[in-house]
């Protein structure tokens, strides 16, 4: 019976210690992360700062990747929705619609090593059409 008790003595304090540990290594540093506004930081290095709502991101905030990658917009339920921007470490951005975490909308794809820019719709993360328009300066006529 002894050996029994010192044995779950010893697991119960492997347990607590991990615990303790994980609750270190990703917490709220400032505010009130789960209704109003706060920041936190993930135990991967992500970190989000902005409004809070059920212990969510909800609302308007910034999330900063570890990878580099940011997004500063509008939240629900912890997931991308409404409007925001996001930036890829590389310089690509996306700024424009977003619904359940995806691009979703009208948005603006912009490719920073090409220079080059799509303006148009989204959906659930994709280019849905191509938008081609004639410029108000073109001929009605072209040469022949």
């Amino acid at each position: 019976m002894k050996n029994y008790t010192i044995l779950i003595k010893s697991l119960l304090s492997i347990v607590l210690c991990w615990g303790f540990a994980s609750a270190i290594s990703a917490q709220c540093i400032k505010g009130n992360c789960f209704r109003g506004h706060g920041t936190y930081e993930w135990e991967n290095g992500d970190f989000y700062e902005g409004m809070w709502k059920a212990g969510k991101p909800d609302g308007n905030g910034t999330f900063y990747f570890e990878n580099g990658d940011n997004y500063v917009g509008r939240f629900a339920e912890g997931l991308k929705n409404g409007q925001g921007k996001y930036t890829w470490k590389n310089g690509n951005t996306y700024d424009g619609s977003w619904a359940k975490d995806k691009m979703n909308g009208r948005g603006e794809y912009y490719w920073a090593k090409e220079g080059a820019k799509f303006n148009g719709q989204f959906q659930e993360g994709q280019i849905t059409n191509i938008e081609i328009g004639v410029p108000v300066e073109s001929p009605t006529e072209f040469p022949k």
